[in-house]
């Protein structure tokens, strides 16, 4: 696997956990662009879907819901694997995710040698 070919898209309206995952992603080699909301992930997915999508679920103006359930419906985004990256951690969320599409769950503080390695095995097989 080429992980420069991989792009990773991080959507989370907190800068200092997107710089954190961006650093790390970046540092094992992966390309990872951010998106601080929903409405600026899907401008930037116009022009490119990522090979990956790490989702948090609390943000401003769209949440990690909507905006899962609205990749989803779309033929041209439906298959790509998200990842949610959360705090919200009750089990009545976490089954809602799973069941509109997201094939991981991550509560926050993320371990990032976790996320790595979920992020890793995602990648290999798709």
């Amino acid at each position: 696997m080429d992980k420069a070919n991989k792009e990773i898209l991080i959507i989370d309206d907190s800068v200092t956990n997107v710089f954190l995952i961006e650093s790390v992603l970046n540092e094992y080699g992966y390309r990872a662009i951010s998106a601080l909301n929903a409405k600026e992930a899907f401008r930037k997915m116009e022009k490119r879907n990522p090979d990956l999508i790490l989702l948090d679920l609390l943000m401003p103006q769209v949440s990690g819901f909507d905006f899962i359930k609205t990749i989803k419906a779309d033929d041209k985004t439906r298959q790509i694997p998200v990842i949610v990256v959360s705090a919200v951690t009750d089990e009545d969320s976490i089954n809602e995710i799973m069941s509109l599409g997201a094939i991981e769950f991550i509560k926050k503080p993320v371990v990032l040698s976790q996320l790595i390695e979920k992020i890793e095995s995602i990648l290999i097989e798709a």
